[in-house]
């Protein structure tokens, strides 16, 4: 009995082991509303909403979530050299989780830009 209790305790730390690192290579992206050019007069007030998207990346994939719907959202990503190396267009009432296949891409600088509506976001990564 000592022994399977010891056998259940030593796979359930190395199940647990293993599990926190997966996470840990994940890395969260700030998403940020992109700088928008200045318009000529003076702005008119407005609510200031939050950011509603939220990202990770890691050397396989990297998911966009977004916390509703907003329709239509845009998405690219840029490399170091300013190409695109992703562009789709998501429709965020059918689904809120885009999972982008970023394994092939190479180490270095990437820009992630989302746009929909009025909204434009940005946010910088980086893949080793």
């Amino acid at each position: 009995m000592k022994t399977i209790k010891s056998s259940i305790l030593k796979t359930s730390l190395i199940a647990g082991l293993f599990i926190i690192s997966l996470s840990g290579f994940a890395n969260d992206i700030t998403i940020r509303k992109d700088d928008p050019v200045p318009p000529p007069g003076p702005m008119p007030l407005s609510l200031e909403i939050p950011i509603s998207v939220t990202a990770t990346v890691d050397a396989t994939e990297l998911a966009v979530y977004f916390d509703y719907s907003v329709g239509d959202a845009i998405i690219t990503v840029y490399d170091g050299n300013n190409q695109v190396v992703y562009q789709d267009t998501v429709d965020t009432y059918t689904t809120t989780r885009v999972s982008i296949s970023s394994g092939s891409w190479s180490a270095g600088n990437y820009i992630l830009t989302i746009h929909y509506g009025t909204t434009d976001l940005i946010g910088d990564f980086v893949m080793e």
